[in-house]
Formats: C-alpha cells, structure tokens, sequence
C-alpha cells in the first residue's frame, strides 16, 4: 500500500497543498511550526477520520475558513482508491472513489498508516482508556468484524447502566442484556489476545536491534477474565460474582471496557525501569512490529509516518531504523533537515516553510 498523492485545503495552516509522494521514503524538512507535523496529521485523518493531536474535528480548519478539505489516491496493489474528507465547523463528510459513505468502518481500513510520534511516549503514563484506544485503533484497521464487536458493545454497555440506574431490578433483561455483551465481549478479547501475541513475536528483536541492549521487551495484557480462559464461561462468571456491586454504585465495573496493556523490560513494568531513551526504543519497536502485524492480518504493508524521530536518535540508531525500514514500506519522515548518511538519490525531499510546500531542497 502506497499514497500515491495528497491534497489539501483549508488544512490547519495550509491555504492548498499538493504532494506526490514516492513509494519509498519521502522526507519532508523545514523549521519548527512551518506545517510539516500537519501533513502527517492529514494522512492520519484520511486513514482513522480523526486526528492524533485533537478531538474536535472543526480545529482542523484553517482560521477564517468555513471548510477544510482532504483527499489522497492509495494504490493497494491492483486497486486504485480515491479517498476524500471535508471537515465544517459542524461535522463532516466522507468519500471512497467519490461517492459518499455514511459509516465510519465504510473508509477506516483503506489507508493503513502507522505513525510514531514524539507525544506517544505519554502513553506509558496515560490512562488505561488511552492504552485501549491505541489497541482498538490498530485492531480495528484490519478487522471490521472488531469494529462492528466494539461498537455494538459500547451500545449494550450504556443499557446496562442506564438499567443499573433504575429503581426497579430487571433481572431477566439484565441477563438478556449480558449474554448479548458476551458475544461481542469474544470477539473483543480474541482480537485483543491475536494482537498482542502477534506483537510479541516482533517487538523483543526490533528493541534488541535498534537499541544494541540484550533486554525482553514484551507487552502484557491485563485481561478481564484470566488469560487464555475459556472466554464465554469466564465473562459468565465475571458477571455473576459483579452484578450485586454494580447494582450498589450503578455501573458496570467488569469487562472489556477496563482492561489495560502494559509494556514490560525483562519482566518489569517500564515505568518503574526504563529511562526516556530506552522508552523511545521501545515504541519505535513497537510501531515496526505492528508493520509486521498489518501485513500479516491483511496481506497489505500499511505507510509509515515518522514525525521529528530521526533527531532524537544518535546516528547509530539513526542508521539502524533506516536499515530496518528501507524499501520495504512506504515511508513518510518529517524533520529539520535530512541525515548525511541518507543519499538524496534514495529519497524524495520536500520542504515545508509557512504553510508552503516546496518539492526539492530549496524554499
């Protein structure tokens, strides 16, 4: 999967831009606060329709504007597709070869990008509920059926608490409303334990080979039920031993909706053990293992969107990402300017100054 092109209107501080990009690496210099994270950001959006750095949809729209539009060409091996979004001030809309489409799971899943950020490392300290978007997200770009489990759960959630909040007990709706919550709860978790194992078998290799240190990164999943338990006699049980509880505080304490990851180093938790560096290592490791992930749930290599990395790592380390990433996906780096070591014959520059992009080295 290649972006062939990108197109923008009204886009934060873009008046218009038109990229094409390469389908190997592609890098995108100018100084801080001239627009380069922003076009990162677009890309982002036409693959999630949402942004990385914010929740309200209409911020993204230029200042003065009533509108900002988005639109790319993916190339998906023999399919061409045309992707588009314009974003008002009160929601927005989306397209797949110009025609309209009404659900969200109609566009997620025809641009897989992955991005490493330098704001992903407060994931470490972040809530749960930031852990588990983060598994949803990448989950979710490669399953619809995940979509449509978690979604569906999400609605059963809220009639369980708006019954828990009653004055009458139900007890046989409650029992229809669970065993509905169960079904989608199965999928959930097996989507959930595939992505974690599928992670694991990466993630201690990539950490190894960009940080040179003999350490087992992994990642553990904090299950609501016990790890590899049968799942529908467990959520089963979970709801029995809960429901008196959760008819005293009116609320669903138990399930898919709680539970958590966490990032270990050699067994421990990596807040408690690794410093700022080893922690930048590991959610790089982790972005090229979820590489691995998407190719092999969907036969398809997603883009990658690396923001200001390269200037973060020494230029060992700088070397050894470069080696791990060339010209097996298409790659898209943002930076103040380009490493020595990378010959400009393997790479396509622009450069981003006010809101202007400019092919080439020179603004």
């Amino acid at each position: 999967m290649i972006v062939k092109d990108l197109k923008l209107r009204n886009f934060r501080n873009y008046e218009t831009a038109e990229v094409q990009f390469s389908p190997g690496l592609n890098v995108i210099t100018g100084l801080n606060a001239q627009g380069k994270t922003n076009l990162l950001e677009s890309l982002v959006y036409l693959s999630l329709t949402r942004s990385f750095r914010i929740t309200e949809d209409s911020a993204l729209i230029r200042s003065g504007c009533d509108f900002a539009s988005l639109a790319c060409t993916v190339q998906d091996k023999d399919r061409t597709i045309q992707l588009g979004s314009v974003i008002y001030s009160g929601g927005k809309t989306l397209s797949v070869n110009r025609v309209p489409v009404k659900r969200t799971s109609e566009f997620v899943g025809k641009l897989n990008t992955v991005l490493f950020s330098p704001d992903d490392l407060g994931i470490f300290l972040d809530a749960p509920r930031e852990r588990r978007r983060l598994l949803d997200q990448e989950i979710t770009k490669v399953s619809s059926g995940y979509l449509f489990a978690l979604q569906n759960y999400r609605n059963l959630l809220k009639d369980r608490n708006a019954l828990l909040k009653q004055n009458v007990r139900d007890d046989s709706y409650m029992e229809i409303l669970e065993e509905r919550m169960i079904r989608e709860e199965e999928t959930v978790i097996l989507g959930r334990r595939a992505f974690i194992q599928a992670i694991n078998e990466n993630l201690p290799e990539y950490y190894r080979r960009l940080s040179g240190e003999d350490a087992e990164v992994r990642i553990a999943y904090q299950s609501c039920i016990p790890l590899d338990s049968e799942i529908k006699s467990s959520l089963k049980k979970m709801y029995d031993l809960s429901r008196e509880k959760d008819l005293l505080f009116h609320s669903t304490g138990s399930g898919i909706h709680r539970e958590d990851i966490a990032f270990t180093m050699n067994g421990t938790n990596v807040i408690s053990c690794a410093s700022q560096g080893q922690k930048r290592m590991i959610l790089l490791s982790f972005k090229l293992a979820i590489l691995n992930y998407i190719e092999a749930a969907s036969s398809t290599k997603a883009v990658l969107l690396l923001d200001d990395v390269l200037s973060e790592l020494d230029r060992n380390r700088q070397k050894t990402l470069m080696a791990l990433i060339s010209n097996s996906v298409q790659c898209i780096i943002t930076g103040t300017e380009i490493p020595e070591f990378i010959s400009r014959k393997q790479l396509k520059e622009f450069r981003v100054d006010q809101g202007k992009l400019i092919q080439g080295g020179s603004a």
